[in-house]
């Protein structure tokens, strides 16, 4: 007599992997993060490495907020944990949240252009003045703008008096691109022939823009993989999160902070002496 396969048989290992992963997916837990565009693929990277040793973690990263949206996401219980490239403002301060710096970043002079390797204090001034329209072959500089309360405006005008005054002239200059986020920024600089503008290095590596870092004053951001002590342009990073965060955001928080994820930071351009 022919023998027939149970439907059991036929069916288990069809349905075995099904019933493994609705398992994990009970088990899973996720941490929502948001904020300064600069830090998003970093935070990303950190994640993968956090969920190598955390069993079911799942990092969701929300676009672009901006170090103000981290903040009000936190605020209004939409974030588990914000990254922001500044302090609390006094009107944030009564919000019950703990601000913890985690790295920083060179704030760096970035252009499409091929061939540029520096850029100088005085050079800057002139180009974002408006005296200075063109490169050394007399092809169009397009300079991509910052918001004027974007942290980069303000750690840049740091640099010189007259770049304070050269940055805050530019407001009023007519036709030059105004990015709002950080991507949007680093955007625009890959498309616009001839481009110029801010960025974090720590974006530019993590993210794997095509884009020629420049030296400032002749100073270079990155010597032999590190950071140079010498770059005068440092931007800050902060993770931020509730007084109450939930223990998953404790332990992603000790993972950044452990020795396995300042490697990590280490080798996308970041460090961590704060000055």
């Amino acid at each position: 007599m022919k023998s027939h396969r149970p439907w059991t048989r036929i069916l288990a290992p069809l349905i075995l992997p099904m019933l493994l992963a609705l398992s994990g997916g009970a088990c899973a837990e996720t941490l929502t993060l948001g904020g300064t565009g600069s830090a998003l693929a970093t935070m990303r990277l950190l994640g993968d490495g956090f969920a190598r040793k955390e069993h079911g973690f799942q990092l969701s990263i929300l676009p672009s907020l901006g170090s103000g949206g981290a903040i009000k996401g936190l605020a209004s219980n939409s974030l588990d944990l914000g990254v922001s490239s500044r302090l609390l403002k006094d009107s944030e301060k009564a919000l019950s949240l703990r601000v913890i710096p985690y790295a920083q970043s060179p704030l760096v002079l970035v252009t499409n252009k091929q061939g540029e390797q520096t850029v100088a204090t005085v050079q800057l001034e002139n180009i974002y003045a408006g005296r200075q329209a063109q490169w050394g072959d007399r092809s169009p500089i397009r300079l991509v703008l910052r918001p004027i309360e974007e942290t980069d405006n303000c750690i840049l005008m740091t640099l010189s008096p007259g770049m304070k005054a050269a940055v805050e002239s530019a407001r009023s200059r007519e036709g030059l691109v105004t990015a709002v986020t950080d991507q949007d920024a680093a955007d625009a600089l890959e498309r616009l022939p001839g481009s110029l503008g801010m960025s974090t290095l720590g974006l530019i590596l993590a993210e794997k823009r095509p884009l020629q870092v420049l030296s400032l004053n002749g100073v270079p951001p990155l010597v032999k993989g590190a950071v140079n002590p010498d770059y005068p342009l440092l931007k800050p990073l902060y993770l931020v999160t509730r007084e109450d965060a939930k223990p998953l955001t404790r332990r992603f928080i000790e993972y950044v902070q452990s020795a396995e994820g300042r490697a990590i930071l280490h080798r996308i351009g970041y460090s961590h002496g704060f000055r």
